[in-house]
């Protein structure tokens, strides 16, 4: 019979087994829970719960490899490459403005795109 592996999500951004994981991200873990993992089964649930009784413990303990099921990253509308994404938004406005945005935030970008295409009746 094999046992059940734990698996938590990620209450924020953490570096767990040499990995940095984004908030959301799901995991199988086998090494001691600290507080940024949400059980998410039984077996998760009893590793926190033997964690926390023995946190005035203080062992060297070699952290496990995390197995990441999701990334994390699900929650973002546009799909994975967040930063292509601004990068083609960048040029966009270098095209129809002439000029680079600077240090404009991606919502200002967008919405000056939008205002002058709206100009443009494009």
């Amino acid at each position: 019979m094999s046992q059940e592996k734990a698996r938590y999500r990620i209450t924020r951004l953490s570096f767990i087994g040499n990995q940095l994981l984004d908030e959301g991200a799901e995991v199988e873990y086998e090494g001691e829970p600290g507080s940024a993992l949400e059980p998410l089964n039984d077996a998760a649930k009893a590793a926190k719960k033997k964690a926390d009784q023995k946190r005035g413990d203080q062992q060297d303990v070699k952290p496990a490899e995390p197995t990441v099921i999701t990334n994390g990253n699900d929650k973002n509308p546009e799909g994975e490459g967040g930063e292509q994404d601004a990068d083609a938004l960048r040029q966009q406005y270098q095209e129809l403005f002439g000029e680079r945005p600077g240090n404009m935030k991606l919502e200002t970008i967008k919405q000056k795109i939008a205002d002058k295409r709206k100009e443009l009746g494009v």
